[in-house]
């Protein structure tokens, strides 16, 4: 197995299926929408949420990003492109499965999850061929 082929894939398909989950949260703005002008989403909060979910896919966006840019470093073994992906493998991992555990019906929470791993996995698996 090549590491460097084999992180660059990683990197690329996890940055493409966060970038994916931000389309499909901006998609979503029309539920809110909804929500809030049939009464589900109080309009005392209707600001405030509509912000949180807007800027949700702002940063998922931002983050897909983040790895399709990272996946080059990732693929020349770069020490600092690993931690940089051990951090995104991380808080993918205690965000998804944290909420996971506190709300098991949702089922955007283990895909991010798996993201998580999907992506820390081979960065521990090869954690010693990475150079400057």
């Amino acid at each position: 197995m090549n590491p460097n082929k084999t992180l660059y894939r990683v990197s690329i398909l996890t940055g493409s299926l966060l970038v994916i989950a931000a389309l499909s949260n901006i998609l979503n703005l029309n539920n809110i929408f909804i929500a809030i002008n049939t009464g589900d989403i109080s309009k005392h909060f209707a600001s405030s949420i509509l912000i949180d979910v807007a800027f949700s896919g702002v940063l998922l966006l931002l983050l897909g990003t983040w790895l399709l840019f990272l996946s080059g470093e990732l693929r020349a073994l770069r020490r600092k492109a690993r931690q940089q992906g051990i951090v995104v493998g991380l808080a993918l991992i205690i965000f998804g499965g944290g909420f996971w555990f506190k709300f098991p019906r949702s089922l955007q929470l283990p895909f991010f999850l798996l993201i998580g791993l999907l992506l820390l996995l081979p960065l521990l698996i090869f954690y010693r061929k990475f150079k400057n």
